[in-house]
């Protein structure tokens, strides 16, 4: 059993290892609590200094699930009207670590064409990394005598590839609107070890939502609010539409998300996702638990994902217009 358990195991390896894969991007159910990740354009949006830090565990019962890390880094300098942010990523499953790192730098610029909206145009230069164990795999030939012969399998030169990559983005947004698109992997990397030709397609995504203030006040403190949002992402063949609703009341908030997988040629529900998050004054937390619904059923164990934000809150010395899309 333990043997077709990691039979299993390769399978799913190989089928992002071959020579004709089409790698899929990792994905965060609390994705504007992981704004650098979503766009280049939310770098520097907010006033000050801001640390993000994000963990995702997606379907914990299958062997080898997907693990995925991120820590960012961005501020504000109003003086330039420029937001300046850096991106580590790290998407690693299976017990051969087959791994997705991700280095980037980001830059944005606040263009007011009107009091009631801004503009950001934004940019990402990153440095990519896949890399796996090929010494922990077993492959099908070894399950067929005892003790395991060694595999006729033929390893790649290198057991880790770099490459170079970049997006761009633009976001619109007024004081409770905000609407934007990415295009990520404008260079398209390499995403095999045997055959540089197979490489990550792009990916747009598109996004926006409207927040509804119920308690308070935009210039001040807003105490209450009911906000919409989605975010559509379309990668190859792969289309994904996640909507939902944020409750928040100070400083405890609530999320509802329905994730759908839309594909050229069959639909389906992806799974049902339920957020909580607590906001002290400049630290933000907040759990998510997506439910799986699709065919993989519960039996996967769903998926947990972390939030953690820090802001470094300064007093500009002009107005300030922060993004309105929710943290959590």
């Amino acid at each position: 059993m333990k043997y077709i358990l990691k039979y299993i195991q390769v399978f799913f390896l190989l089928s992002f290892i071959s020579f004709t894969t089409e790698a899929q991007d990792s994905q965060f159910t609390q994705f504007y609590a992981n704004p650098l990740y979503l766009s280049p354009s939310f770098t520097g949006g907010i006033v000050g200094y801001r640390v993000t830090a994000n963990y995702r565990n997606q379907w914990t019962s299958i062997p080898g699930s997907y693990n995925t890390f991120s820590l960012g880094w961005d501020h504000n300098s109003p003086a330039f009207r420029s937001g300046f942010g850096f991106l580590a990523m790290r998407d690693q499953a299976g017990d051969g670590n087959l791994a997705n790192t991700r280095l980037g730098a980001l830059y944005s610029y606040d263009i007011i064409p009107n009091p009631d909206w801004h503009i950001r145009p934004g940019i990402g230069f990153y440095l990519q990394q896949i890399s796996i164990d090929f010494s922990k795999l077993i492959f099908s030939d070894q399950l067929t005598s005892t003790p395991m012969p060694p595999s006729s399998v033929i390893q790649p030169g290198d057991n880790s590839v770099w490459d170079i990559d970049a997006s761009t983005s633009i976001l619109a947004y007024s004081d409770n609107i905000w609407f934007g698109v990415t295009w990520d992997h404008m260079l398209k990397p390499v995403a095999t070890f045997y055959d540089d030709n197979s490489r990550i397609p792009y990916k747009f995504s598109f996004y926006g939502g409207y927040r509804y203030i119920t308690k308070g006040f935009i210039m001040s403190k807003v105490e209450e609010s009911i906000t919409a949002a989605f975010n559509y992402r379309v990668q190859d063949i792969y289309k994904q539409l996640d909507v939902g609703l944020y409750f928040l009341s100070n400083p405890i908030s609530f999320g509802a998300w329905w994730r759908g997988m839309l594909f050229t040629e069959t639909k389906r529900i992806d799974a049902l996702a339920f957020m909580v998050g607590y906001k002290w004054d400049q630290i933000s937390i907040g759990y998510s638990y997506d439910f799986t619904i699709s065919q993989l059923g519960l039996n996967s164990g769903g998926s947990h994902e972390i939030s953690l934000i820090y802001e470094f809150k300064l007093n500009p010395k002009k107005r300030w217009k922060s993004i309105p899309c929710p943290t959590f």
